[in-house]
């Protein structure tokens, strides 16, 4: 590999190629706390190299990440309290992103784009590509109906439930963290995730496109990331 991106120590068993000023790592069942390593590793090195960009794609084996809290004044956050953090059977990660409290789960697709803000590129511009492109893969690769993006309460959504989360952390105005997106059903997850605040986002709100698809799930995730690669890199 020709090496513009020497300076980054490579996970183990990751997949990796280079587009232009694009380094792309592709890691699947990546622990989040490694993957989080990794992720400030990049961070430090755009901070020192702000033409160049990290993407990495990846899914973790179950885990909740919890965010800084209420930022930017938005509503119906999934929030935590200590009582109800002993009652989940899986690690909580605090991060360094606003809103509140995320899972992960090994049925997701996920997407840390690793990029320098500027005046020309704002971290709106990065979070309404992140969403339009997603919601445009769902429509065009797996033939969902009914997706569209929403800037309030951040994320993809699908006849007013949720399919796809976001949330940025900014540091020195590079970028980390990014976009989960629900693919595969589970229901373990999705029965821990009853047992977060109700006066957050009802759990139940949250799909996949797994439970809504009319044709095979066979390969999904794969499936739906070389689409993405394909088709919007």
């Amino acid at each position: 590999m020709q090496n513009k991106f020497e300076e980054l120590t490579l996970p183990n068993n990751s997949e990796v190629s280079i587009k232009e000023n694009i380094l792309i790592v592709k890691k699947w069942n990546w622990e989040y706390e490694d993957c989080l390593s990794f992720q400030k590793q990049a961070q430090q090195f755009i901070q020192r190299n702000r033409n160049l960009k990290v993407y990495i794609f990846c899914n973790h084996p179950h885990v909740f990440t919890l965010g800084r809290g209420n930022e930017r004044g938005v509503e119906g956050l999934v929030k935590l309290t200590p009582e109800q953090s002993q009652l989940v059977k899986y690690p909580i990660v605090p991060i360094h992103r606003g809103g509140g409290i995320t899972f992960h789960y090994p049925g997701q697709w996920i997407f840390y784009p690793i990029v320098a803000l500027k005046e020309s590129y704002s971290l709106e511009d990065l979070t309404n590509w992140l969403l339009k492109s997603v919601r445009d893969v769902l429509t065009t690769e797996l033939k969902l109906e009914n997706v569209i993006t929403a800037n309030r309460l951040m994320g993809v959504w699908m006849n007013k439930s949720k399919i796809a989360s976001i949330g940025i952390g900014i540091s020195k105005f590079v970028t980390e963290h990014g976009l989960a997106l629900n693919l595969l059903n589970d229901e373990e997850m999705f029965l821990e995730l009853k047992k977060i605040n109700p006066c957050g986002i009802d759990p139940t709100t949250y799909i996949t496109a797994e439970s809504q698809l009319s044709g095979t799930s066979e390969n999904l995730i794969e499936r739906f990331h070389q689409a993405f690669i394909q088709s919007k890199i």
